[in-house]
C-alpha cells in the first residue's frame, strides 16, 4: 500500500469534524495504490474512503475535482468526492490534501473476458465524453521521460539497462506516438485496481487522478497491459478480444488506430514501468518495490508475443 501519512487521533478529528457524517469511530488502512494514502473511515453516519494526497499538489487536485464533476453531468459510473460544511472538496493540511468520498461496496475483479468486456464499453463511452479545458497531457508518457533523462544525467542511473531501453525504445515508436490519431479525455491508469465490481456487474471506474488529454489509444493500451493479465503475468487472451469488442462496439477503432496498437501498448507498459522505477528507485527509493517495474516489461514480452491471436490486428499484421 501506498502509505506515506499517518493521522493522529486530534487531526482525524479535525478532519471529520469539517464534513456533515457524524464523528469517528474506526480508520482502517487500505492496501493498494501507489500515490495515495488511503483509509476506510467509519463514522457515526456511515462508512467514507478518506484519501490523502501524497503525490498532487493543490492545482492538479482542483484540476481532478473539475474533471469529476464534467463525469457527474454524463452520469458516469465513478465515485464522486463529498464537500465539506463549507461546500469545498479539498481540506489542506501540513501534512497534504484530503479528498473524502463515499465507500462503495465491491471488489476489485479478476482478469475475465466479462469483466474486460464490462471495461470495454465503459472506457470508450468515458471517450466519447467531451474533455473539459486545460486537461494536462499524459502525466506518465513522455513529457515526464524527457526531463527525467535529464535529470539522471551524471548519475548511475545514467547508464541503468531499464533507462537505456527506455530511451532507445522511444526513440524507435517516436513516428508513431507522433501520428495523428484521435484525441480526447483519458483516464489514464485503468488498471483492475482501479475498478470496482460486485459479483459481474462493474460498479465504479475508480481513481481519475491521471485523468488527462491526450490520444485515445493510450488508455486502450493501457487497459490491455493492466487488466489483461493472469497473475502470473500471462496475457489473458479472451479477455483482451471481449475489451477490444466491447470497446470497438462503442467507439469503433480506426484503420490507422489498429495499425498503431502494438505501439501503443509497449507504450503504455513503457509509461509505468518509468514511473515505477522512477518512484521507487529514485524519489521514494523502496527496496522491496524498486524491481516492480519489470513486471511491464515482461506483460509487453507477453504481448508481442501472442498479438496476432486477437482479432483486429490483421490491419498491424498486413503492414508488418
Amino acid at each position: 500500500m501506498a502509505r506515506y501519512t499517518t493521522l493522529s487521533p486530534t487531526e482525524l478529528a479535525r478532519i471529520v469534524s469539517q464534513y456533515p457524517i457524524g464523528t469517528p469511530l474506526k480508520l482502517e488502512e487500505i492496501p493498494g495504490g501507489f500515490g495515495n494514502s488511503n483509509f476506510k473511515l467509519t463514522t457515526t453516519a456511515g462508512e467514507f474512503l478518506l484519501k490523502i494526497c501524497d503525490e498532487k499538489d493543490p492545482a492538479e487536485l482542483n484540476m481532478q475535482i473539475d474533471l469529476l464533476q464534467h463525469l457527474h453531468q454524463y452520469a458516469y459510473p465513478t465515485v464522486y468526492p463529498i464537500p465539506t460544511k463549507d461546500r469545498k472538496y479539498l481540506i489542506h493540511e501540513t501534512f497534504g490534501s484530503v479528498m473524502l468520498y463515499p465507500f462503495l461496496q465491491g471488489e476489485q475483479p479478476r482478469s475475465s473476458p466479462d469483466t474486460l468486456a464490462h471495461l470495454g464499453e465503459a472506457l470508450a463511452q468515458l471517450h466519447c465524453i467531451p474533455p473539459i479545458a486545460k486537461l494536462p497531457r499524459f502525466a506518465m508518457g513522455i513529457s515526464q521521460m524527457i526531463p527525467f533523462f535529464e535529470e539522471v544525467q551524471g548519475t548511475p542511473f545514467a547508464t541503468h539497462p531499464f533507462v537505456e531501453s527506455l530511451k532507445s525504445q522511444l526513440a524507435a515508436m517516436e513516428s508513431q506516438l507522433n501520428a495523428r490519431l484521435p484525441m480526447g479525455l483519458l483516464h489514464g491508469d485503468l488498471f483492475l485496481d482501479n475498478t470496482l465490481f460486485v459479483g459481474n456487474q462493474m460498479v465504479a471506474i475508480l481513481d481519475f487522478e491521471e485523468g488527462c488529454y491526450d490520444t485515445l489509444l493510450i488508455d486502450v493500451g493501457m487497459t490491455l497491459i493492466g487488466c489483461c493479465y493472469t497473475p502470473e503475468d500471462r496475457l489473458n487472451l479472451g479477455a483482451a478480444q471481449r475489451f477490444l469488442d466491447a470497446y470497438n462496439a462503442v467507439r469503433p477503432l480506426t484503420e490507422s488506430e489498429w495499425q498503431s496498437l502494438d505501439c501503443f501498448v509497449q507504450y503504455a507498459a513503457l509509461s509505468i514501468a518509468f514511473w515505477r522505477f522512477r518512484q521507487f528507485n529514485i524519489r521514494r527509493p523502496d527496496a522491496h518495490r524498486a524491481d516492480t517495474y519489470q513486471e511491464m516489461i515482461t506483460r509487453s514480452t507477453q504481448f508481442k508475443r501472442h498479438k496476432s491471436d486477437i482479432h483486429g490486428f490483421q490491419f498491424y499484421l498486413a503492414e508488418e
